[in-house]
């Protein structure tokens, strides 16, 4: 069996694939509204009812760079997720000044109460947790100082890499707006985005006529809109995010997020044991992520393309991320047993690698089977 830890399609459990063969019949059609409801009630209780859009991550990005395009917007960018935001309002023209931080880091406040300070600013946006680089925000803290500065602004989060995972509730509070792609934290293919706003928002938006449900093409860079049912967001989808929520309901939010918590713990001592370090700072380590940086001489290429022999599935850092290093992403339903094949599939490649050749011996290396 083989063991998914990219963050970008993220693995989807076998229940939530099945449940997108269900036929959109009588009696089995599942309405938007509903599933909405069901958001509304178990994870964002304080805030409007969700809408869905047909759109990957960057169509949903997109979309709400166009809700604020008459706006002043700030952005912070500290990682390749909240980078590829940046670049699509760069690619769009969007007027937004950029706070930007090295890749990993936590927030300096200290030098963000200045940055904000320098200008009336109506919307700030950023990504709560970055899943390549294994860095959370602190979210509150960065809310509150906004609000100091700008107390009638919006605040816009990404949390495409923190739902369903440990996700504090009490952030819708503090958010007007949250969006998610389907295609990392929630667990289901790409191709479903979700905008969650507070009352306030929600109003606002709606004189904008946004909040409605609209398609996305991100490559056209189009917009359309149908009154057809059948130019609502895709129902495979809807139905797989339906199984997805009976499965973290039927786990227990607070078992769920142990778990989590476990196997991140098995990853980070394993790291530690190896003379490795994490590269977010622990200020801001997020729960369902980790990026490794190697140490010497080690090739992160080599060690993916050795796990990937043996069915373990990770990739190297991208962007800005050092060379040398690893992205673990351990999120949705990854267990201490999967953790533990992980770790078993890096020690083999550790052990057998031949520093001088870099590479591991023809003699040592798995005898590959013809089907």
């Amino acid at each position: 069996m083989s063991r998914w830890f990219v963050p970008n399609p993220a693995s989807v459990s076998p229940g939530v694939l099945a449940a997108q063969v269900i036929p959109p019949g009588v009696g089995t059609l599942l309405q938007p509204s509903v599933l909405a409801d069901r958001m509304r009630e178990f994870f964002f209780p304080n805030s409007e009812r969700p809408v869905f859009f047909s759109c990957t991550r960057e169509g949903l990005l997109q979309m709400a760079l166009e809700w604020f395009s008459d706006r002043n917007l700030f952005m912070i960018v500290n990682g390749p997720m909240s980078q590829e935001w940046w670049d699509i309002a760069d690619d769009c023209h969007s007027q937004v000044t950029l706070f930007d931080t090295a890749y990993n880091a936590d927030i300096d406040l200290k030098s963000l109460g200045p940055a904000l300070h320098k200008d009336k600013y109506d919307v700030l946006m950023f990504v709560e947790t970055d899943v390549y680089t294994g860095s959370s925000l602190n979210a509150a803290a960065i809310c509150e100082e906004f609000r100091a500065q700008n107390p009638d602004g919006l605040v816009v989060i990404d949390i495409s890499g923190c739902i369903f995972c440990g996700f504090d509730e009490t952030l819708a509070g503090l958010a007007d707006i949250c969006l998610c792609g389907s295609e990392m934290a929630m667990g289901l293919p790409p191709g479903l985005g979700m905008a969650v706003a507070n009352t306030r928002a929600h109003t606002r938006l709606l004189a904008h006529n946004v909040m409605n449900g609209r398609y996305f093409n991100y490559p056209r860079k189009t917009v359309s809109r149908s009154l057809s049912a059948l130019d609502a967001p895709v129902y495979p989808l809807l139905n797989a995010l339906n199984e997805q929520i009976d499965a973290i309901l039927t786990e227990g939010m607070n078992v769920r997020v142990e778990r989590m918590q476990n196997v991140c713990d098995r990853i980070n001592n394993w790291v530690g044991s190896r003379g490795f370090h994490l590269l977010a700072p622990e200020t801001c380590r997020a729960l369902n992520c980790a990026a490794v940086e190697l140490t010497g001489e080690l090739s992160a290429q080599e060690i993916t393309d050795h796990a990937a022999r043996y069915g373990v599935y990770i990739t190297p850092g991208i962007g800005q991320m050092p060379k040398n290093s690893l992205i673990l992403f351990h999120g949705n339903d990854t267990t201490t047993e999967d953790a533990g094949a992980l770790t078993r599939v890096l020690e083999r490649f550790l052990n057998d690698y031949d520093t001088r050749q870099r590479s591991i011996p023809q003699y040592r290396r798995p005898v590959e089977q013809k089907v």
